[in-house]
């Protein structure tokens, strides 16, 4: 069962952020290295179930369907 946090009671790092940080710390690992471990983490805790998406996602996900099924919102072909 998960925990329910607000958005108060939670804390957020900026992916970018992480990413910079544990590069610093560990510049022996790749940056490849430590996406993994990061994806790994993040599919950990969440069980793979995100709960807050940035808007931006959604825009890009239409973007990318429309092209996969040769449709979009302005009746063009992609």
């Amino acid at each position: 069962m998960f925990e329910r946090l607000s958005l108060e009671e939670a804390s957020y790092i900026r992916y970018a952020d992480l990413l910079a940080h544990l590069e610093e710390r560990f510049p022996a690992v790749t940056r490849s290295r430590i996406e993994q471990i990061i994806g790994a983490e993040t599919e950990a805790i969440t069980g793979g179930a995100l709960r807050i998406v940035p808007s931006e996602v959604e825009t890009g996900a239409v973007e990318m369907l429309e092209r996969e099924s040769g449709t979009s919102d302005e009746g063009e072909v992609a």
